[in-house]
């Protein structure tokens, strides 16, 4: 997820770098419309949304670290040894 976010925002900043260059080379051969601008501007950022989702879709899922999961198992065999020796206590 942390990738594909870092990917996405690379990807917000290229295409607003591009958009800039775009103006900026429309300006000075033509007037532009500034309607038509917005709307190729907002058409820029919906596709670098676009792509960020796909991104984040095509990471896999949160993938599991080795030794958080040995970790979380040893937690876990010494509550249950702790259970155990609570019961045996409280049969006595």
């Amino acid at each position: 997820p942390r990738k594909a976010a870092v990917e996405a925002a690379i990807a917000r900043a290229k295409a607003r770098k591009l958009e800039q260059q775009q103006q900026a080379n429309a300006e000075p051969e033509e007037q532009v419309d500034p309607r038509k601008a917005a709307v190729e501007a907002a058409i820029a950022r919906a596709k670098a949304r676009k792509l960020e989702q796909q991104q984040a879709n095509a990471e896999p899922e949160e993938q599991i670290d080795p030794r958080k999961a040995a970790v979380a198992a040893a937690i876990a065999r010494v509550q249950a040894k702790k259970a155990a020796q609570q019961k045996v206590v409280n049969e006595d």
